[in-house]
């Protein structure tokens, strides 16, 4: 009789013992069908319990050429230009601004929506705070450490259990930032052209009371000049009357010598007929001078007309009229006295049209008081695509959750029968 080997034993026990395992398996099918449906089917109620959820997205280009050159329509002194670039982060950020969130869910009334049976909301900040924190924005970098490239289109998500919300909050969410970005930039313009303008009042006023100093200064200065020529003039027309008058009484003097020496001649009348009928040989007196002399005035006038004329002479109150010099320099006295540049000086009350810097200000003043701020056709951005409510959800994912239950509740029933077959021959083995 052939006897089995221990190697033979242990592959006949061990291949008992996988008839038996599988034996076992096959008594307990039912349990294992039963734990696993009732695993699948839990499972499949969890998933149908569970909200969905859904995500939205709405995408964003950088703000169009005409949009930035309406922005910097008006240049200010030493001001920077705005760039497609720095208008479109300011838009960007304001948008991923939590508190331009908040700002959009309130005014919109979007706690209405979210609960529209109203029931108590224990922490509205938390409840908010839940419903924008999923809010994110799609990173524009291509590469690592590279800088953003804004031409190409940059993507905003939110996800939510309802998906027309979720979507009109994206596009409140990017018109409103749109808009309030760009009155900013239009306020901080405003602000801007307010500044200028009272600088150009402020430098206007300077230039207007530096003029006015320069203009009276130099009003100063003309009547100094004026008053000193004044006082010359007066000098000359002086020393002239004084040489005039010493003439004069000189005159008077040969005058009268002459008229005395007439007079010892018995000349008492002129000579002047005598002189015009040189045929006539009445005359009892004869004058011999020599060439280019001229008669002596004792023989040409005679005495009566020698001594009228030293009594007009005598009798003169003045001698300007008849001092040529006297006469153009009181000509010359009466110009300076009504010196036009003067009294137009006097009498001018504006000197701004007389001030080039100002004209300039105030053709900058004109324009920067025209330029009337308006968001008509400007943006801080161009929509690439509006949020639109998404027809499928993105979580649960309900077949994955079954499908891992059911392998899960199917690998645990076989674990269980295991167990429970353990703790049966342990009870067999008590028995025997």
């Amino acid at each position: 009789m052939q006897q089995n080997t221990p190697e033979q034993n242990y592959y006949q026990e061990d291949e008992i013992d996988l008839k038996q395992l599988f034996r076992s398996l096959a008594d307990r099918k039912w349990f294992i069908f039963g734990f696993t449906g009732l695993i699948t089917v839990l499972a499949v109620a969890y998933a149908l319990s569970i909200p969905p959820t859904y995500k939205a997205n709405i995408s964003f280009l950088s703000p169009n050429q005409s949009s930035v050159l309406q922005l910097n329509k008006i240049k200010l002194t030493s001001e920077t230009s705005e760039t497609s670039e720095t208008i479109y982060r300011k838009f960007l950020n304001k948008v991923m601004s939590s508190q331009f969130q908040r700002k959009i869910f309130d005014e919109n009334d979007y706690l209405a929506k979210l609960n529209p049976e109203n029931k108590p909301i224990k922490n509205l900040d938390s409840f908010i705070d839940g419903f924008t924190k999923s809010i994110t924005i799609e990173s524009n970098k291509e590469k690592k450490g590279e800088k953003s490239n804004y031409e190409r289109p940059i993507n905003i998500s939110l996800e939510g259990n309802d998906a027309l919300v979720i979507s009109n909050f994206l596009n409140d969410l990017a018109n409103t930032a749109d808009t309030e970005t760009i009155n900013e930039f239009l306020t901080i313009i405003q602000q801007k052209i307010d500044i200028r303008l009272e600088e150009i009042s402020k430098q206007r006023g300077l230039l207007l009371s530096r003029a006015k100093q320069d203009r009276l200064a130099k009003i100063d200065r003309i009547k100094v000049e004026d008053n000193q020529k004044i006082n010359e003039i007066n000098d000359q027309i002086d020393r002239l009357r004084i040489k005039a008058k010493k003439d004069r009484f000189n005159k008077i003097q040969v005058l009268t010598d002459t008229s005395k020496v007439a007079k010892s001649l018995g000349i008492k009348d002129n000579n002047f007929k005598k002189i015009n009928n040189s045929g006539d040989s009445s005359s009892a007196l004869t004058v011999a001078i020599g060439d280019n002399q001229k008669l002596p005035q004792w023989y040409l006038y005679g005495e009566n007309a020698l001594l009228q004329e030293i009594d007009i002479l005598k009798n003169r109150a003045n001698d300007d009229a008849y001092t040529p010099e006297i006469v153009n320099l009181q000509n010359k006295l009466s110009s300076v006295k009504s010196n036009q540049t003067l009294k137009t000086l006097e009498s001018r009350e504006d000197d701004s049209p007389f001030i080039a810097e100002i004209n300039k200000l105030d053709i900058e003043a004109i324009k920067l008081q025209s330029f009337e701020p308006s968001s008509i056709g400007i943006n801080a951005m161009q929509i690439n695509q509006y949020a639109y409510a998404p027809e499928t959800s993105i979580k649960p994912k309900k077949k994955l959750i079954v499908a891992v239950a059911f392998i899960a509740g199917f690998i645990l029933s076989i674990f269980l029968v295991f167990i429970m077959n353990a703790f049966r021959k342990e009870d067999d083995k008590v028995v025997a």
